[in-house]
């Protein structure tokens, strides 16, 4: 009995088997807390993709495009892409859903704020959309140490930016908006040019300078390699924001009545080479009749004191002549139609419009309503300057052989459809901002 009590065979055997229980206990808890970080994962991949596709349907929408899918919001959008990836909450029937062990449970939701610095702020005007995914389920061996559920949740935050300027946006809701042929030369200040549908290239165009880019939301529409430029180009962007369509629904648009005339004056002391007849134009003031038909040819000379001019149902011809003026806005209502062409033309827009706030930086804004009977022409081998932001949203314009204005450096068009013929100039520079269209990203921050 003395040497079975002083034996000690075995005794490592039975430490060991006393040191197991907890090492076995931490593997396993190890292995439970491995599955929560493989469920984190999960999570985060559902909150990126909800965020991001709430993004896309928040851009779209902002951007007023007639080509967004408007069937949803992007509260839906970002539910619907967090179910792809197995994340719900209860209740809904999202495709990708799963059903769910016994005491565990889910939770989505997607909102819309701001985001510095860390911080979120619910906002219904802010540019980000944030994604917040969770799932709480019930502990194994976790329980041991009092913890009975575990909450397991990620987030993910988007913003839409607006990283370019655009100095040309086609709408074009039904067909190409923008279009650039005739071997075009496209002078400026290196700016974007864009189609919120696609764009469309009758050759290869040319660009001065650097800074150019083009951009389409549905591709590209030409022929022999023309979609591949020699500057940067994206043919399946975002729409962008029409940044003038407060315009389409102001108040002064039911201004009707064409019976003010152009005004004929003496003659400056020292006019454009070749002058016969001198006409003045005065700004139009709240409640006075608008202007009708004007027509411009060889011979004439055209002032248009600082204001703004409003015309109705009036048919604008500058065939020839000189027309000039400073500080002015033109407002086209009603079947209003304009050509400039082989004219000598200098108008440039006020940037503080006394008017309408609404108009500040607009030389052109053409309410006419049908794009087949009031189409716009401009063109001038280089003696058109038009100075400001030019609004057409309902008509198909052509722009060609204009020149940077003597006032400014801003040409920007946003218009139905633009068809570039020849040689143009657009830029952004020294516009006012309201008036800048912009493309949009959306960018994973968080």
């Amino acid at each position: 009995m003395r040497n079975l009590l002083r034996c000690r065979r075995g005794s490592v055997a039975f430490a060991t088997v006393i040191a197991l229980i907890p090492l076995i206990g931490v593997v396993a808890l190890g292995a439970e807390a491995g599955s929560w970080y493989v469920v984190r994962q999960h999570a985060q991949t559902a909150a990126d993709a909800a965020a991001y596709s709430g993004g896309l349907t928040l851009a779209c929408t902002i951007s007023a495009s007639n080509n967004c899918d408007t069937a949803q919001d992007y509260v839906y959008r970002g539910k619907q892409f967090a179910a792809k990836n197995t994340f719900c909450n209860s209740g809904e029937s999202f495709t990708g859903c799963a059903s769910l062990a016994a005491g565990t449970s889910q939770t989505v939701q997607i909102d819309r704020g701001s985001y510095a610095a860390g911080a979120w702020t619910s906002s219904a005007s802010g540019s980000f959309v944030r994604a917040v995914v969770s799932q709480q389920q019930p502990t194994s061996l976790a329980g041991v140490l009092g913890l009975s559920t575990v909450n397991i949740g990620a987030q993910a935050v988007v913003e839409v930016k607006n990283p370019k300027d655009l100095c040309a946006l086609g709408l074009g809701p039904t067909t190409s908006g923008l279009t650039i042929g005739g071997s075009s030369t496209i002078t400026g200040n290196g700016c974007g040019l864009m189609s919120d549908n696609s764009v469309k290239y009758n050759s290869t165009p040319n660009f001065s300078g650097s800074g150019w880019a083009v951009d389409g939301v549905t591709g590209c529409i030409a022929s022999s390699g023309h979609c591949d430029i020699s500057v940067p180009y994206n043919y399946n962007m975002l729409p962008a924001t029409d940044p003038l369509q407060v315009l389409n629904t102001e108040t002064f648009n039911s201004r009707t009545g064409n019976d003010k005339p152009l005004t004929k004056v003496t003659c400056p002391a020292s006019p454009p080479a070749g002058t016969n007849n001198c006409y003045s134009a005065t700004p139009n003031s709240s409640g006075s009749s608008a202007y009708g038909n004007m027509t411009v040819t060889n011979g004439d000379y055209v002032t248009f004191s600082a204001g703004t001019y409003i015309f109705y149902n009036a048919t604008i011809n500058i065939t020839g002549g000189n027309v000039t003026g400073t500080n002015v806005t033109i407002v086209l209502l009603g079947d209003s139609s304009l050509n400039i062409n082989g004219a000598t033309v200098s108008l440039s827009a006020p940037a503080t419009n006394s008017f309408s706030s609404d108009l500040n930086g607009v030389l052109i804004d053409d309410q006419a309503p049908n794009k087949s009977k009031n189409a716009v022409s401009i063109s001038g081998s280089g003696t058109v300057a038009l100075g400001g932001a030019l609004y057409f949203p309902n008509v198909d314009v052509t722009w060609g052989g204009t020149i940077q204005n003597t006032n400014t450096t801003c040409t920007e068009v946003i218009a139905n459809t633009i068809t570039i013929n020849g040689n143009a100039y657009l830029s952004t520079q020294n516009c006012a901002p309201g008036t800048i269209a912009h493309t949009q990203v959306v960018a994973l921050v968080q």
